[in-house]
């Protein structure tokens, strides 16, 4: 029996335990074979309604592929597969971990502030604010014609011409969630806004400044233009990161229990407000991690390209509890979740998604964690499995 019948096989919940190894051992053979099986799984699932969430087969199937929970050295090596709605597909995925974080939840309760904004919103020094759509061509400008912002390939530049270089009147955007974008800076160095993202920076870095100063209220990556006679420092309420010309990414959402600035390139200063007199000094793949139960500063050796991934649209987590993973997918989704599982608030996970859509991520979740969800609208509801009624002969 060659793969293709052991695939249909699969499809059809007809597999025999022997024909179960032999389809594990060929998807796990070889990369293009998990690329041949994902694209079979998404094809059969847009045309037939299969209702495999109560497959126990499966999920002994999902179990051995699972590697023996292997950990990824790096994203590309990492082994992983597409979930499919329809068949609850979780191959190596995602997992859940025993080991419990112990925190408080209460104090994780504040919603970022661009979760009820619609659109990409700026607002220009005078006050007044326009809806940037990502889509059109036009240039931003405001009421009397001033040139704002040029869009070019998908990159909203911000480069001015040498008129208005004294200009450094700050400019603000903010990202609702479910959004991102790209931005080009006056000096050069483009970053990239992640959903429910609030930056303000100048106009222009005038030639009489000091340093180059941004704020972020969420996440960020930069890709610094070097200039030595003006430093690049990036401010957070918790943490302020300076640098020369690098890069970097810093997530400051406040509704996550930690900052963090992860480093890829380069060098850069990490530091509190309060003690700016002894920063970290990063280097390559090193993270430094601000705790705000505590108001602690450490550093992490960390895979670094795995915390700006979110710019090709992938979910990489790595140890996190179902409380910080629901943020990153509300973020991602633009949704609001609801969750009354109480036993699951501490489970840890540890996965990559990339392209799937709210259900299959969900799907994924659930086959480890053992929930059900409804979906209605932007609301997503978490409860326990209802259980089966029982029948009497």
């Amino acid at each position: 029996m060659n793969s293709e019948q052991l695939i249909i096989k699969y499809l059809n919940s007809s597999l025999t335990a022997e024909e179960r190894i032999r389809l594990k051992n060929w998807v796990m053979n070889d990369p293009e074979h998990l690329k041949t099986f994902k694209k079979r799984i998404r094809s059969h699932s847009y045309v037939i309604p299969l209702q495999f969430d109560s497959d126990k087969a499966f999920e002994i199937f999902y179990q051995k592929l699972h590697l023996k929970k292997r950990r990824r050295k790096r994203k590309l090596h990492f082994i992983s597969f597409a979930a499919s709605l329809a068949v609850l597909i979780a191959l190596g995925l995602l997992f859940q971990n025993s080991e419990i974080l112990t925190r408080s939840k209460t104090s994780l309760s504040q919603n970022d502030a661009n979760e009820s904004i619609k659109q990409i919103q700026i607002t220009l020094p005078d006050g007044s604010t326009q809806v940037i759509d990502k889509k059109s061509t036009s240039n931003i400008e405001t009421e009397v014609g001033e040139l704002i912002a040029r869009k070019s390939g998908g990159v909203l530049d911000f480069g001015s011409p040498e008129i208005f270089a004294k200009d450094t009147s700050a400019t603000q955007i903010d990202i609702p969630y479910g959004e991102k974008l790209k931005i080009k800076l006056s000096d050069g160095t483009l970053v990239w806004l992640n959903s429910g993202t609030s930056f303000r920076f100048p106009k222009h870095f005038g030639r009489d400044l000091k340093t180059r100063t941004v704020e972020v209220v969420g996440e960020a990556y930069f890709e610094v233009t070097e200039n030595k006679q003006q430093p690049f420092i990036v401010t957070t309420p918790s943490l302020t990161v300076k640098v020369l010309g690098t890069h970097f990414n810093v997530s400051s959402y406040s509704n996550d229990s930690s900052t963090e600035a992860t480093l890829m390139e380069g060098e850069v200063q990490v530091y509190t407000p309060e003690n700016d007199k002894n920063p970290l000094n990063l280097r390559p793949n090193e993270q430094a991690v601000f705790e705000k139960s505590n108001e602690s500063l450490k550093r992490n050796s960390v895979v670094a390209s795995d915390f700006n991934s979110w710019i090709d649209n992938i979910l990489i987590i790595d140890g996190l509890t179902f409380l910080e993973l629901k943020n990153k997918l509300e973020r991602k989704y633009n949704v609001i979740i609801t969750n009354t599982v109480n036993d699951i608030w501490d489970n840890k996970y540890r996965g990559e998604f990339k392209d799937e859509s709210l259900r299959e991520t969900l799907e994924t979740i659930a086959l480890s964690s053992h929930f059900e969800y409804e979906i209605k609208g932007k609301h997503v509801s978490i409860f326990k499995p209802k259980k089966k009624p029982t029948t009497s002969d």
